[in-house]
């Protein structure tokens, strides 16, 4: 049976995502995975980028015959489920459940006005648990889609942003690497890697951005990792104190209190 992202995640398990957020910040890391902590609260994007990337995940699983007006009735059904689970939910001034809806189904209408039908679909959300040298824990996660684009093997991942990404951020983007390196590890071939960026503006904008990973930038991942994990066996987690992100920190009120705590 083809496993999916919630059966692999039964078992533990390193994700991108667990990776980033610990380079990121190594309290927040431990707030959330080592703690457990209780969210304090829930920025409006993450229910909205989930609700977003559903609607688009069936958008390539039914093909063209799933019309905008389709997406846009699911995309308000998701959106109304992902934010009633949402602990502690925020809106930043001048916003709310209404704004986001409507912004959601303008980014919509240039999603599929833009949606390319010129290349064939090879799986969508594609699961995956992969060995990485030396962790104790496999790599696990998702591919959003998967496509043979002009003849090549390309994993496109679907992205919700406030602005567009500037020149070289998705050359340098981790999970290019985590994932281009488990469809090596799964597929035995470096696929093209493809970042579909939708923007939250007033008037949307879809980049697609491209990138290609080398084995070189695998064997990195792979020394990244293992530090990753060496330093979270010794229990240190130190705050990222100039973090770009610590406005919509889910744990912003430990962190402040952290030094406290342990004196």
């Amino acid at each position: 049976m083809e496993r999916t992202i919630e059966t692999v995640r039964e078992a533990p398990h390193w994700s991108y995502s667990s990776l980033q957020l610990f380079l990121n910040c190594p309290l927040r890391y431990y707030f959330r995975y080592v703690e457990k902590a209780e969210v304090e609260r829930t920025s409006v994007s993450l229910p909205f980028g989930r609700a977003f990337h559903a609607v688009l995940s069936l958008r390539a699983e039914k093909g063209s015959v799933y019309s905008a007006e389709d997406a846009k009735e699911d995309f308000a059904v998701y959106f109304r489920g992902e934010t009633e689970v949402s602990e502690n939910l925020t809106y930043k001034q001048d916003e709310d459940y209404w704004f986001w809806e409507q912004r959601g189904c303008d980014m919509l209408e240039v999603a599929f006005a833009e949606w390319p039908d010129d290349y064939s679909v090879k799986s969508v959300a594609e699961a995956f648990s992969v060995d990485v040298p030396g962790l104790s824990k496999p790599l696990i996660g998702e591919f959003d889609l998967v496509v043979n684009d002009g003849g090549d093997e390309t994993i496109c991942d679907f992205k919700t942003a406030s602005t567009k990404w500037p020149t070289g951020k998705a050359d340098r983007d981790l999970q290019a690497t985590a994932f281009s390196f488990a469809y090596q590890k799964r597929h035995g071939k470096i696929p093209i890697f493809r970042f579909d960026v939708f923007t939250k503006a007033k008037n949307p904008v879809h980049q697609q951005l491209y990138t290609l990973r080398t084995n070189d930038d695998f064997d990195r991942f792979v020394y990244l990792a293992n530090k990753i994990e060496a330093a979270v066996n010794t229990g240190i987690f130190l705050p990222v104190e100039s973090c770009m992100n610590c406005a919509e920190c889910a744990y912003g009120d430990r962190c402040k209190a952290v030094h406290r705590k342990a004196a």
